[in-house]
């Protein structure tokens, strides 16, 4: 009635006359301004659903949205507020006799709220389970609110930030005597401290308190009251995301602490250096560790830090106990180089989570001393680092007893075909997001396995051996009687979403209330699985097997209709029209291709023989030119005296006589069968009295090639210059030996040429260790062939012309 009203002034508005339009105008923006009203308060209006025993009313404006009476078989209530609801619930709420059968009710969101007065609970004694969270405004709970509901097993203060903590201790002095959970997440203003002192144990004094969470705090100061008389009590306490102000004497105060606690969460509780190694050896003592059952450890370091562990652990007894799941997920683990001494296995551990820690490496020693781990998750790391380390092979040999593990995202290029050999209890391997190109697991042993994820990583084909070891399995799992392992879908559960480790202990006192979740999500395969979208698939006539295996056999691919390959240019979709298509034009190619390859063939081995004929005539030539070369140098009154001219600086003379001119000799004399000098030195066989210059020229025209020892103090020398000039004038075969780090850039022209020309060896004197690259068999090698070639110019050319007293005056190529 109201809208259509509104309406109707508006058309009559609209055909006014003109000369009141200003006026009509404003008229006009006045009723819409009250229709859009009218619709925003339909829209908040409060709204409640059924759902089971649940009972949820959401947007609760005015008090009078509040529900007076419920479905006869609701037990649990949820009231959500909005900030429309100003300074403090209503009384009489609960008067009518269905409120009597609540055992559970929350109250959400009052943002406007800042007082609970003491009758805001009345009517509700059988109420086991109250929340009263997130009402940022809240400040003041009256002490007695709780003295009509002695049932209370479970209290929420979460999120309540302006509440201060002695509110909370005056309203439960000496009530609640069945309280077991507490909850104050988030409870402190960032200019407070919250306190856990002796109001807090007198606050809780004469209860069953066994779970505590304060998580998500800033500072928590501990006194020693709490430690002594509340933290041994507890199973289950909940500290993350929180600073720790303890006693100093916390380590000896807090054995009988870990004595009865089952899972201790200390995520983001940052208590180690920014960079952390250590490199020693501990013992370890049994009554030192504790027994929690959940050990979550998560983001204890600093993102940016650096931690490696180098440790040797003996134990001194084998009474020791372990967590069920311990997490160090998010700690900047670089290195876990952990090594167990002795005989003791710690077998009560079942799931590790390593992951998100940028590890390098990870000991197997490490693993194996946990047999009985089922779950193992060391995703997003960097494990390629330990692709070639020959122990990345063993990393799981010990833990026979591994169901799941997670590989993902570790950058591997390479895994073992053995990586999983010993572990015949696989049920799921995840080595998605990775750059594997290539794939061949040894997985025959593996006949649990159900899913295998292979997402996002470089495949262009899956080997034929890793199809056939899956259509085995399956053979397996569908003939013959299963006995499985799985790992239980509750544990698979807890280490997917941890906070369901928490409801346990919430929801201990009822089972019926335990973990609800989407089930889709846990379930396991009946039969192997694999997931091997979004990869780097090629169709073509190589991978044409596997298209056919994909298309044709009864293995489950996940999304198979969504798979895609590289044909040609472009990117298609994988079905059976493809294949076909493929096929055809592979058959096509084949008998064109045989006829090719026949024509090829014959043209082929025509080479083959040609060039093995010609290899074999210019073996024997070089061999018969050796053996010139051999008569040349051994005999008496010859022209070449000597086949290597070694020039170099008198400054390096030392490192020449220790350590160039024995290897030259030793290599020389053995090739040549000779005793006497074959090495020509300036200092051995330069003529005293004679000129410099034309000794040189002397001592080179009686060598075939001409070998210089480059170093900054031959660079400087005016004769080891001349030297090699006088080797380019007459044309010699040069070979360089040359001092790594030479600076050459202001060397003579005629240097910088030869370095441009030859290939070279370096060579260095680190603290006295001579080091030559290539190996001297190398060098030498060369320096035969090079005189070989020039002895050969020498023989043509004294068949051309007569002798000279410089016979190689032409360039030797």
């Amino acid at each position: 009635m109201i809208m259509a009203f509104v309406l109707k002034r508006v058309h009559i508005n609209s055909t006014s006359n003109a000369i009141h339009r200003p006026a009509k105008i404003l008229r006009l923006i006045l009723y819409l301004s009250i229709l859009l009203t009218v619709v925003l308060i339909c829209e908040a209006k409060s709204t409640c659903t059924v759902n089971g025993i649940n009972y949820i009313c959401s947007n609760i404006v005015t008090r009078s949205d509040f529900p007076l009476e419920l479905p006869s078989n609701v037990r649990k209530v949820t009231l959500m507020g909005t900030r429309e609801l100003n300074d403090a619930f209503p009384n009489g709420l609960y008067n009518h006799i269905t409120w009597a059968n609540v055992s559970e009710l929350s109250i959400l969101k009052f943002t406007n709220i800042d007082i609970i007065e003491k009758s805001f609970l009345n009517g509700l004694e059988e109420l086991k389970v109250i929340s009263i969270s997130y009402c940022t405004h809240l400040q003041i709970i009256d002490q007695d609110i709780f003295n009509y509901t002695p049932n209370i097993e479970e209290l929420h203060f979460d999120g309540n930030t302006r509440l201060n903590l002695s509110r909370v201790e005056a309203a439960l002095i000496d009530k609640l005597s069945n309280l077991r959970y507490l909850s104050l997440i988030g409870i402190q203003a960032l200019e407070r401290h919250l306190v856990l002192g002796d109001n807090f144990v007198k606050a809780l004094h004469a209860k069953n308190l066994s779970c505590l969470d304060i998580s998500g705090n800033n500072v928590i100061i501990v006194e020693n009251a709490v430690v002594n008389d509340v933290l041994p009590n507890l199973k289950y306490l909940n500290v993350s995301y929180s600073q720790i102000l303890a006693p100093s004497g916390l380590d000896n105060m807090a054995k009988s602490f870990f004595k009865t606690i089952e899972l201790l969460d200390l995520t983001g509780v940052q208590y180690l250096f920014f960079e952390y190694t250590t490199q020693e050896e501990r013992i370890i003592k049994g009554a030192e560790n504790s027994h929690a059952m959940y050990f979550l450890m998560r983001e204890m370091v600093n993102k940016h830090a650096k931690v490696i562990y180098n440790i040797r652990l003996r134990f001194e007894t084998c009474d020791i106990k372990f967590p069920k799941m311990f997490d160090l997920s998010k700690n900047s683990l670089i290195h876990l180089n952990i090594t167990f001494i002795g005989d003791c296995r710690l077998r009560e551990l079942e799931t590790m989570n390593l992951e998100s820690n940028n590890m390098e490496y990870i000991s197997p020693n490490f693993l194996s001393i946990f047999p009985s781990l089922k779950i193992l998750d060391l995703s997003n790391n960097l494990l390629m680092k330990m692709e070639y380390v020959e122990e990345f092979s063993d990393m799981f040999i010990q833990n026979k007893d591994l169901e799941i593990v997670f590989l993902r995202n570790n950058r591997l290029t390479f895994v073992p075909s053995n990586l999983f050999l010993t572990n015949s209890k696989l049920s799921i391997i995840d080595m998605s997001e990775n750059e594997l190109a290539y794939l061949n697991l040894n997985l025959h042993r593996a006949e649990n396995l159900t899913l295998i994820n292979l997402r996002r990583n470089r495949l262009k084909t899956l080997s034929s051996s890793m199809m056939e070891q899956f259509e085995s399995l399956l053979w397996k799992q569908n003939t013959e009687s299963n006995h499985r392992t799985h790992v239980t879908n509750g544990l698979l559960k807890q280490f997917q979403d941890r906070s369901l480790i928490g409801k346990r202990y919430r929801y201990g006192f009822n089972a019926s209330e335990d973990i609800q979740c989407e089930k889709s999500h846990f379930i396991i395969p009946l039969y192997v699985t694999t997931d091997i979208l979004e990869n780097r698939f090629v169709c073509d006539c190589d991978t044409l097997v596997f298209m056919e295996w994909i298309l044709f056999t009864n293995i489950d691919i996940i999304n198979k209709t969504e798979m895609s390959c590289k044909y040609g240019n472009t990117e298609v979709f994988l079905n059976i029209e493809l294949f076909q298509t493929v096929e055809t034009n592979c058959q096509l190619a084949s008998s064109i291709g045989i006829g090719v390859a026949s024509a090829i063939a014959i043209i082929i081995s025509i080479l083959t023989l040609a060039i093995t004929i010609r290899q074999r005539c210019k073996s024997k030539r070089l061999n018969q030119d050796l053996e010139h070369l051999k008569q040349e140098i051994l005999q008496e009154n010859t022209h070449f005296e000597f086949l290597i001219f070694l020039s170099y600086c008198s400054r390096d003379a030392q490192i020449v006589y220790e350590n160039i001119l024995p290897s030259l000799n030793r290599y020389l004399h053995e090739t040549f069968y000779t005793e006497r000098d074959i090495v020509c030195t300036g200092e051995n066989y330069f003529v005293p009295g004679m000129r410099i210059i034309e000794e040189i020229h002397r001592c080179i025209d009686k060598c075939l090639v001409v070998v210089p020892v480059i170093t900054p103090e031959f660079l400087q020398s005016d004769w080891s210059q001349e030297e090699c000039v006088a080797a380019v004038d007459r044309h010699r075969q040069v070979v360089i030996l040359m001092k790594k780090h030479t600076d050459t850039s202001r060397a003579i022209v005629t240097i910088q040429n030869l370095i441009g020309q030859y290939t070279r060896g370096t060579w260095s004197d680190n603290e006295g260790v001579f080091v030559i690259r290539p190996s001297w068999n190398i060098i030498c090698e060369g320096i035969v062939r090079a005189a070989i070639e020039a002895f050969r110019h020498y023989r043509i050319r004294n068949l051309i012309e007569p002798a000279e007293d410089n016979p190689l005056v032409e360039e030797i190529v």
